[in-house]
Order: structure tokens, then sequence, then C-alpha cells
């Protein structure tokens, strides 16, 4: 296992990430705590959770595995999604930031995170009243770092700018959704990322197990286990942004290539990800022990160049027809023309 410093900070992180959004749902309490033991002995040392996931048991079971070696874990979990029926029960808004991150705190059994990240932006409040949260956060000594998630690259300007202009700790992270399939990071994201040193965190590599080549037959779904399952929260994004035959035509190309070079399609997705420049980190779920040891020994793999440099082609050729068009932002201006 490599580490790399995420972004420009200094903290050390395993590229692969164990994504906890399963657990205590798909995955039992017991083979959550499995598949942490396993991939920490592996060498991962980061865990990125969020207070929304499984209504917060995610963040419970990631508690009892740091209870006893809460100083070689990189933890990182997010704040902002629903929880709870009232007004202030979801944004990030001071009122939410503090008691969520109190809230998580008490879950996860610790008295700081590692990496504390809004989960998706805000519209409703102020990006300078979220910032000064966040900041107060760290001021608090309840995170050593800060982020965020779903960010699009002028948001993420906005935030840096807002951050810079009244001297509060700046974003060092971000997780987009990345992938062969999903490849709308690259236009604006991406840029920002490398022009200010803020890492990249990018979740769902495989598109949901989707490049793997677990659905070749068209239409056909598991009955249970997987994100594009009934007893999965989220089977409806996954199927509604995955399931139609340009996905299906791409990850036929995709296994093709796996086959071509004698690679898993698990080291393919994974290695082509982490090929990007910007991307520091690859956040990866397993539902089971299995799964896990599938995922760690991919990492392994000996992904030749010139299939990461084939993917990258096919997958430029597939994207011009992609059946939904890219959110259009304004081009960012260069970061200094921001601030000024």
């Amino acid at each position: 296992m490599e580490y790399v410093r995420l972004g420009s900070t200094g903290l050390k992180v395993s590229e692969y990430c164990i994504g906890s959004d399963n657990f205590g749902g798909q995955t039992s309490p017991e083979d959550s705590l499995r598949i942490m033991n396993e991939a920490f002995e592996a060498g991962v040392n980061f865990i990125d959770t969020a207070n929304s996931y499984m209504d917060g048991r995610s963040e419970e079971n990631v508690g009892r595995f740091i209870k006893t070696r809460r100083s070689e874990v990189v933890l990182a979990t997010k704040g902002k999604s629903q929880v709870g029926p009232y007004p202030n029960d979801v944004g990030v808004n001071k009122k939410y930031v503090h008691q969520a991150i109190d809230d998580s705190l008490k879950r996860l059994g610790t008295d700081y995170v590692d990496l504390y990240q809004i989960h998706s932006p805000d519209p409703e409040t102020p990006i300078e009243e979220t910032v000064e949260a966040y900041n107060d956060v760290v001021r608090a000594g309840k995170a050593r770092y800060i982020g965020v998630s779903n960010f699009s690259g002028p948001e993420l300007v906005e935030a840096l700018w807002a951050q810079d202009k009244n001297g509060f700790t700046k974003f060092c992270s971000v997780q987009p959704r990345y992938n062969l399939l999903y490849r709308e990071p690259e236009r604006e994201l991406f840029p920002v990322c490398l022009d200010q040193g803020v890492g990249v965190m990018a979740y769902s590599p495989q598109a949901g197990g989707f490049l793997l080549g677990k659905h070749r037959q068209y239409k056909v779904e598991m009955d249970s286990g997987g994100r594009f399952s009934s007893d999965f929260r989220a089977a409806n994004f996954y199927k509604s942004t995955y399931w139609n035959d340009f996905s299906f035509n791409a990850m036929e190309q995709f296994i093709s290539l796996t086959e071509k070079y004698s690679i898993s399609p698990m080291a393919l997705a994974l290695k082509w990800v982490r090929s990007h420049p910007a991307v520091s980190v690859c956040i990866v779920g397993a539902r089971t022990t299995e799964q896990l040891k599938q995922n760690l020994s991919a990492w392994d793999e000996d992904v030749p160049a010139e299939a990461i440099e084939e993917t990258t082609r096919i997958g430029d050729e597939l994207w011009e027809t992609a059946p939904w068009k890219p959110q259009m932002h304004n081009t960012p201006r260069p970061y200094e023309a921001v601030k000024s």
C-alpha cells in the first residue's frame, strides 16, 4: 500500500480509503469490523463515513473499530444531510454544523476527527457562514483538517476565496464521483484542485460495481446485495445513472480491454481513476470481506500504461456520445483573479 499527502497538507493517507456507507446496512456490524480489520492489516489507514450513512449506524460501527487504534486511523466524516424532522436538521449553517460535529464525535467515540467535510453544497446558507463554522470546528480541536464533497469547480473556488479573504482554515480535499462513465470533474473541478493543491478523494471509481461486468446481460438485476439491488437505499440513483444502453456499451468495451490485457476489471477501474494527476485517493466500498480481498488484490495488480491509455481513448470517444449533457458552469477565472 502506498501513502500520499492529502492535497498540500502533510497528512499521509493510503491511496485506498475504506468507504463505509454500507456499514450497519447491507453489511452487518460484525462484517463491518472484519472488513476494517483486514483492510488495516493490509496497510490501509483511511476510513470515510458520514452522519447520514445508515442513519448514523455507519459512524457507530467505525467508532467500535477505532476504539483501540485511534492513533493509527485517519478518520473522515461528513455532515449536511437531513438527520431529523426540524428545519435546521439539514444544511451547513452554524447551528447544524456545531450540532452535527458533536453528534458525530459521540457516535464515533472520539474527541476529534482527522477530516471533517461538507457532504454537498448548501445553496440556502451563505458560503461565508459555512466556512466560518468549519473554521470554528478546527479551532475547537474537533477536526484537524476540513474538506468538501460533491462541489463543482466554481463552488470550490468560491469557498476557497471566502476562506482566504477571512484568514480561515482552508479546505484541503474534495470528494467527487469519478469513473470512466462519469468524467464531469475533469472539466472544471480537477483543474482547480491541481492549481490550489486540493486533494481529490474519488468515490464510485467502479461505478457502483457496474464496470465489473456483474450485469452484462441487460436488465439482469440481483435480488439482494450490491448498489443496484432493492435493499440498497440509493439503488434508484445508480439505476437512473448507469442502467442505459450507453453504459452497457461502455462496460462491454471496458471488459474487452481487461480481457485483452489479462487484468481484472477491478484493477483497471481503480488504476484508471488513480492515474489522473488530480486524484490522490480512491474511496472503495466493500460489502463483504470477500469483496475487500478482491479489491485489495486488484489494487496490487500490475496494470500496463497502454491499458490506461487505451481506456482513456475509448472513454473519450464514448463521452462524446453520452446520453446526458454535463452540467454547464461558467469557466472559473484564475484563482488570483477571483481574489481581487
